[in-house]
């Protein structure tokens, strides 16, 4: 049944508008958005469509075809909505309310490809969506900057903690692009991906619980390290690990572990290491994907895997796992882990017209090595949040 189906046996009534919201994938960039670095999303032809009709009340009712239910709130709702998927849409009206914007009600039914824990933003383009399909249906004229800052704040409202790079991207996306973006400026520049790159996403479906939040340390341990670099460089003006060199760092080393000893300091060393090479990748890896370089974006993905494992320390068996397998097959460009880690997924991007054999080379293979089913998608770039 299409989405304009779907939405009249809802609500009796036929749609007045339809959007499109993708969900994304994140080429490189992993772990520095928030400290303040830089990372290259893409939107992705995984996403969510919306059928829309204004409503003259202040109630927001959605059907959600993924779950089969129709779950609802009012503006004026001062309690959590019951429908956990549905907080990321209050969590927007939330923000609005805080800004003392006002916008009327909406009936809503959502059809939506993003796989719910695959990494590829479902929540985020939930969030973003529905910012932009508010602002457009209350003409607040936001723009899409705004809109993006809009979803990271109900997504915090929610209770993540996340950046703003998915929901930028989501915001900010155009087909047959990456959006490099500076997450302290907020700025966004649009990078061209060859034609002869495909992206295939391997979902491990493993996730290892951790018992305290590993991002959470890890940036206490980069705080640490950022206060050894102010006192050193102390006409720096150092706020973040996006303010420090390599060369920089290194030339700390013995401080830190003058101040936590040799094993602690070690990792505090490592830990601030990986987010200030990860920017120069991103770095590199404009400069690969405009001259279509497929052994340097290689390299950087490796490079990357490796420093998330051995520096960030948050890949896991699985995940090294799926690396080591993707490297096996000739049609493989580069690979590594994508997310948070401890599970999760991997970025492969392989050669022009083998995504699919590829993906199936990859699942038979992690299966027959570690007896789990993953999951391949082979993702498309996409335009950004729009009305269609």
């Amino acid at each position: 049944m299409n989405i304009e189906s779907l939405f009249g046996e809802k609500f009796k009534n036929s749609p007045e508008k339809y959007y499109w919201s993708p969900g994304r994938v994140n080429i490189i960039g992993e772990h520095s958005d928030y400290h303040d670095g830089l990372v290259m999303p893409a939107a992705i032809d995984l996403g969510i469509t919306w059928a829309v009709r204004k409503r003259n009340d202040n109630k927001i009712r959605v059907y959600s075809e993924k779950f089969d239910e129709v779950g609802e709130f009012s503006i004026l709702d001062k309690k959590r909505t019951k429908f956990e998927w549905l907080l990321y849409l209050q969590g927007v009206v939330e923000v609005l309310k805080k800004r003392n914007i006002k916008i009327k009600g909406v009936d809503i039914a959502l059809h939506s490809t993003i796989p719910i824990g695959s990494g590829l933003s479902s929540s985020s383009s939930l969030a973003t969506g529905f910012a932009f399909i508010l602002s457009d249906l209350n003409n607040l004229k936001l723009d899409r900057k705004e809109i993006a800052k809009l979803g990271c704040e109900a997504e915090w409202w929610y209770g993540t903690t996340g950046g703003i790079m998915d929901q930028y991207c989501i915001a900010n996306g155009k087909a047959g692009c990456a959006v490099l973006i500076d997450c302290r400026k907020l700025e966004h520049e649009l990078i061209e991906i060859p034609k002869k790159i495909e992206i295939v996403v391997f979902e491990t479906t493993i996730r290892h619980k951790q018992i305290n939040s590993p991002f959470d340390k890890r940036k206490k341990q980069a705080n640490e390290v950022i206060k050894i670099a102010q006192e050193v460089f102390p006409q720096k003006n150092i706020k973040k690990l996006r303010d420090l060199s390599e060369k920089n760092l290194s030339s700390i080393r013995n401080n830190i572990i003058d101040r936590f000893g040799k094993k602690d300091g070690d990792i505090y060393f490592r830990r601030a290491l990986h987010p200030i090479t990860e920017n120069e990748r991103v770095k590199r890896m404009k400069v690969a994907l405009q001259k279509g370089d497929l052994h340097a974006i290689g390299s950087i993905l490796s490079q990357s895997h490796q420093s998330l494992r051995n520096n960030y320390a948050v890949s896991c068996r699985e995940l090294d796992c799926a690396i080591e397998i993707s490297h096996s097959f000739n049609e493989l460009i580069g690979s590594r882990m994508v997310g948070g880690g401890f599970g999760g997924c991997t970025i492969n991007l392989v050669k022009k017209g083998k995504a699919r054999h590829f993906a199936g080379l990859l699942e038979d293979k992690f299966r027959r090595i570690t007896g789990i089913k993953g999951n391949s998608y082979i993702c498309r770039t996409s335009d950004g949040v729009k009305r269609i």
